[in-house]
């Protein structure tokens, strides 16, 4: 099986809901979202550590600078401008702890000693993501955790190009900001771009788009259109919101146009629009299911919604 099957084939394995308990943590890359999970109950001290890099905002801005394909990816080495990202003390190896090096799990890295062994107690800020089955790093590196979302990312950053006779990527990965996840949420993902409907309510539903605007480097933004009927006639709302990864919710401004009707029927001076109609906020419980709210000038209310698609080559499992 290749790299790439068996981490997908780990993904689809791994829950996206919102039931787990464990901790959370979105990379935010140059190359798109990682999502991971900690294991802080088989791992509590290394996972403790990797927060507060990540509370404290250590992690933003920092290069993933080594890439061995087939191996590991690294990063948490270094900041964007090549000085060293400043550490906490080292920790306690947790390396028997029953975890092991399969791939997409996050590990902490270690220096080494003269005679080429690990220093057990040498783990502070570097961290590696496996990609591949990794077996002879069993009992020596201890792991604290899995990717569960961005296989694509993942793939993306574990396939770049290298400087020959080096494991430093031509174009190094830049991971822009790291950031809990709330408790109890899921944040909101390209695997959320697709066609949601309304299972209490035929005929009704929304068309949803994580994306990035065009020719930019600028964060993602969510871009919806609800579409619902009154009296027989087709009402359109449709907005635009930027967001950071890591959100586990967005509101979007929404504007109203109504009164046209598809093919030989429309007629353009049927439409009325109201840019003032209203505010929706997004908010996603699962892979496949959320729940919008809405706030306007004709009422308040929420709307379950379930998904009817999701874009290819996505990975996220849960209820």
């Amino acid at each position: 099986m290749s790299h790439r099957l068996a981490l997908a084939a780990l993904l689809l394995a791994a829950s996206c809901a919102v039931q787990a308990q464990d901790t959370r943590v979105l990379f935010e890359t140059d190359r798109g979202p990682l999502l991971l999970e900690l294991d802080t109950t088989r791992a509590p001290i290394t996972s403790t550590n990797f927060l507060r890099y990540v509370d404290e905002g250590r992690y933003n801005d920092t290069l993933i600078q080594r890439v061995v394909p087939g191996f590991v990816v690294q990063g948490g080495g270094f900041r964007e401008n090549l000085t060293s990202i400043p550490r906490f003390d080292n920790i306690a190896s947790e390396r028997n702890n029953g975890l092991t090096h399969t791939p997409g799990t996050i590990a902490i890295a270690l220096a080494s000693q003269a005679n080429g062994t690990p220093n057990y107690t040498s783990g502070n800020s570097e961290w590696f993501i496996n990609i591949g089955t990794n077996s002879n790093l069993n009992g020596q590196y201890t792991v604290f955790g899995r990717l569960v979302y961005g296989l694509k990312t993942f793939t993306t950053i574990a396939t770049s190009t290298i400087i020959p006779g080096t494991e430093q990527p031509v174009r190094i990965p830049l991971l822009r900001r790291a950031v809990r996840v709330a408790a109890g949420e899921i944040p909101i993902l390209p695997v959320h771009t697709g066609s949601w409907f309304d299972p209490a309510n035929s005929g009704r539903g929304f068309l949803i788009e994580v994306a990035s605007a065009s020719g930019t480097e600028q964060g993602p933004v969510l871009l919806v259109t609800w579409y619902t009927f009154h009296e027989g006639r087709q009402i359109w709302l449709v907005g635009l919101a930027p967001f950071s990864w890591g959100a586990h919710s967005v509101e979007v401004p929404l504007q109203i146009s109504s009164g046209g009707q598809f093919g030989t029927a429309f007629n353009p001076n049927q439409v009325t629009a109201n840019p003032e109609w209203g505010r929706l906020t997004v908010r996603f419980t699962g892979c496949d299911a959320g729940t919008f709210e809405y706030t306007s000038a004709y009422g308040n209310g929420s709307v379950p919604v379930r998904s009817l698609t999701q874009p290819t080559d996505e990975f996220c499992t849960g209820q």
